[in-house]
């Protein structure tokens, strides 16, 4: 944890400069060491209150992270 401690947000309140920067940098280190996106989402939620996976998705898109391929489903079997 940083000596930076910020408030809880409140699920739907915006996220703004310092703070959209610093999670934002946050969610590129976690994507980039192996998390998925939902679980960038959990991390950051311990810290800033509620964050939904669109905007943990969004905040990766701004870092301009190089998105992973999804894995595509297994065929069915007859």
């Amino acid at each position: 944890m940083s000596a930076y401690a910020p408030l809880p947000r409140e699920k739907w309140q915006p996220v703004k400069d310092e703070d959209r920067a610093r999670m934002r940098a946050q969610a590129a280190k976690d994507y980039e060491a192996g998390s998925s996106i939902r679980a960038v989402a959990d991390h950051l939620s311990e810290e800033w209150g509620h964050v939904s996976f669109g905007l943990a998705w969004d905040l990766l898109h701004e870092a301009e992270v190089p998105m992973r391929s999804r894995h595509a489903r297994a065929p069915r079997t007859p």
